[in-house]
């Protein structure tokens, strides 16, 4: 366990009863801080158990590693499982299997290394590159996966593997460094962001690239979100002044609206209707219709923290987006109650306009408090 001594959540009034409009209709925020270089966040196949990667270990070019929290909770489980491998330095550093039994984790020095949550332990590391590893996505089956060969913006390649035997099975020549990835629900087409500002599509039944273009205001690409559809696209990158997100179609590559609030990254709630949206310019995570693209109530996250970077990936089994960048994870939902837990339900932790609930776990790395403004 850890060698701290506290988790500690605090609700006060201010926090159900919020001191704005905007507010007072927004989900709760809880933060997670101690982390170095919190880089991606994946999740067990029920949404109990939450798997956070951190980039190093608070020293330049220091190991990345796990560390695995109770995602109802929000207690710390494990100390900090070091992937033996120097610091990550990517976006989405780990992906989980659709069955849950295994994640890919994106690490420098070429590489990414199975990791397998039952056991909490990493396997042999997969050399793909000579610097670092973009994003990795698995096929919806689970049979196969894709990692972008971002080799400090220089690599070409989409490497996909074989996932019962963690071996490549083609490479494919896309863009200049590739970085994000998508695929499409029926697992028919892989969508690459570059950071030389090109979207290129990759035809995975061949492995080859039917379509490249760059989206309008594109200079250099991040990040990238399937809508559950699979109908469009949201794909993120650097422009000017900051960034900017288009949203994509995906069979006609037609662009169906950008968005310039210096997006960083976007997750969609489990029917589609919203695509939550992260601008670090404003702290804020912005509910987005999906049809009309028009903004909801702003969730106030955080303060502004324009030129940092954060990811969000939504728990499947709840309604929680976990936001991590810097040495802070930021939780935006509702604790509901998961299958094979013995966690409160919300109406349990939050009951009480007026109350203060302090709950001390007893061992831990990790200060949660709820933002009051």
């Amino acid at each position: 366990m850890f060698k701290a001594i506290g988790v500690v959540l605090l609700v006060t009034a201010g926090v159900l009863g919020a001191s704005s409009a905007a507010q007072a209709t927004s989900l709760p925020v809880t933060t997670l801080t101690g982390f170095n270089n919190a880089s991606g966040v994946a999740f067990s196949q029920d949404g109990s158990l939450a798997f956070v990667v951190e980039d190093d270990d608070g020293t330049m070019g220091g190991e990345a590693a796990i560390k695995v929290v109770d995602s109802q909770t929000l207690a710390p489980l494990s100390e900090r499982i070091p992937a033996g491998v120097p610091g990550a330095g990517v976006n989405h550093a780990i992906v989980m299997a659709p069955n849950g039994t295994k994640a890919y984790v994106s690490l420098g020095a070429g590489v990414i290394k199975p990791f397998y949550p039952a056991t909490r332990s990493f396997g042999p590391a997969i050399s793909l590159g000579t610097s670092g590893i973009g994003q990795v996505v698995f096929s919806p089956d689970g049979t196969k996966a894709y990692a972008a060969v971002t080799n400090n913006g220089s690599g070409t390649l989409v490497k996909a593997l074989d996932v019962a035997t963690d071996t490549v099975t083609a490479s494919v020549t896309t863009c200049g460094g590739p970085d994000g990835l998508a695929i499409t629900p029926d697992g028919a087409k892989v969508f690459v962001n570059c950071s030389d500002g090109t979207l290129a599509v990759i035809e995975a039944g061949g492995n080859t690239v039917i379509h490249s273009f760059t989206p309008t205001g594109h200079l250099q690409g991040t990040t990238i979100t399937m809508a559950p559809d699979g109908a469009n696209l949201y794909v993120t990158a650097f422009s000017i002044p900051s960034t900017v997100t288009s949203v994509i179609n995906t069979t006609t590559y037609g662009i169906e609206h950008q968005f310039t609030d210096e997006p960083k990254d976007a997750a969609f709630n489990a029917d589609g209707s919203l695509a939550n949206i992260f601008s670090a310019s404003s702290g804020d995570l912005i509910p987005t219709n999906s049809t009309t693209f028009a903004s909801e109530t702003p969730i106030d996250v955080m303060s502004p923290s324009p030129g940092e970077w954060f990811l969000i990936d939504k728990n499947p089994a709840a309604d929680q987006y976990w936001i991590s960048g810097a040495h802070s994870v930021f939780v935006v939902g509702t604790f509901t109650m998961l299958p094979n837990t013995g966690a409160k339900s919300s109406a349990l932790w939050f009951s009480g306009m007026g109350a203060l609930a302090l709950l001390v776990v007893g061992a831990g790395f990790v200060r949660l408090g709820r933002r009051t403004s």
